[in-house]
């Protein structure tokens, strides 16, 4: 009886709350790259490619999962789901490339009609493939209080993945950012940098899905680094920062949203778009806080 308490209040409370520290602090970590790099609108147009690309996964293993058990089927499913997600992400991040190689037209315009494609073609394919063993609504938003073991060790193997990306080669990646001619001046390839961020960025998203979603993911990746950036004063100090910051703002919107009774997905995207406006606003406040005095105390300044 004791254990299969322990079970069930691992499930309900433990996983999610593991979930919410991995994909938080993941978010921060390779958002740091987005950031930094700028591609921040590009990350934004891979999480609306993965919508399309898991709704073909999860439909391709319909039939494979047929006569399976109702763990194993779901096990099916969800993998399916990831491979689905990452593997539309490919010919979307090559249509947007392309697209922004036409003359006159920015990367910003290729990203935005990538977007727009994405996420129509995801709609029009979950309706198309009605009744989806999933609902529609836990590709948009996720369910992070439903996840399983499989997410959880996926969240946990992409951060290791990014953890020792970042211990290898984090300090090239940042030099990347800063001078890409001075990177390819050294005889290092810009193609190889460009293409392992575009990878992790990838990899994150994917595995979010099942916690946050297809839409929500960019609210985690981009919050906590660029609400940060500006006020650290080394790439080193950012690194361990926006993630351990990612986490803790990841499990406070989750305990919020367990308190309230509100969707646990949408209170960890409203988490950090919340702790990025305070930021903001922390800096302008500083910025301007003796202009503000000289303007209504101008006594006391002199």
């Amino acid at each position: 009886m004791a254990d299969a308490f322990s079970i069930s209040m691992w499930t309900i409370i433990g996983m999610p709350l593991v979930e919410a520290i991995l994909v938080g602090a993941l978010g921060g970590l390779v958002g740091c790259l987005a950031v930094l790099h700028q591609r921040i609108f590009f990350t934004e147009s891979v999480t609306h490619a993965t919508f399309p690309g898991a709704v073909l996964g999860v439909v391709v293993a319909v039939p494979l999962a047929a006569g399976l058990s109702s763990g194993e089927r779901h096990a099916v499913l969800s993998l399916s789901l990831f491979l689905g997600a990452a593997l539309m992400c490919v010919p979307m991040a090559w249509l947007m490339s392309r697209l922004a190689r036409i003359k006159g037209q920015s990367s910003q315009a290729a990203a935005g009609i990538v977007l727009a494609l994405s996420f129509s073609l995801g709609y029009f394919l979950a309706k198309w493939f009605q009744p989806l063993p999933l609902k529609v609504e836990s590709f948009l938003t996720g369910s992070i209080l439903n996840v399983t073991t499989a997410d959880v060790v996926a969240a946990a193997l992409v951060l290791a993945i990014a953890l020792v990306v970042m211990v290898l080669w984090g300090r090239k990646l940042v030099f990347f950012a800063f001078d890409q001619s001075g990177f390819r001046a050294l005889g290092l390839s810009g193609a190889a940098a460009e293409g392992l961020i575009l990878l992790l960025i990838v990899l994150t998203i994917v595995v979010m899905i099942p916690a946050v979603g297809t839409l929500l993911p960019i609210a985690l990746v981009a919050a906590p680094a660029a609400g940060l950036a500006p006020s650290v004063k080394s790439w080193r100090t950012l690194l361990w920062l926006a993630p351990v910051t990612g986490a803790v703002v990841a499990v406070v919107g989750l305990l919020v949203a367990v308190a309230f009774e509100l969707s646990a997905g949408g209170m960890i995207a409203l988490a950090d778009g919340a702790f990025y406006v305070l930021t903001a606003t922390g800096r302008a406040v500083r910025r301007n806080w003796k202009s503000w005095l000289t303007r209504f105390a101008p006594a006391r300044i002199a």
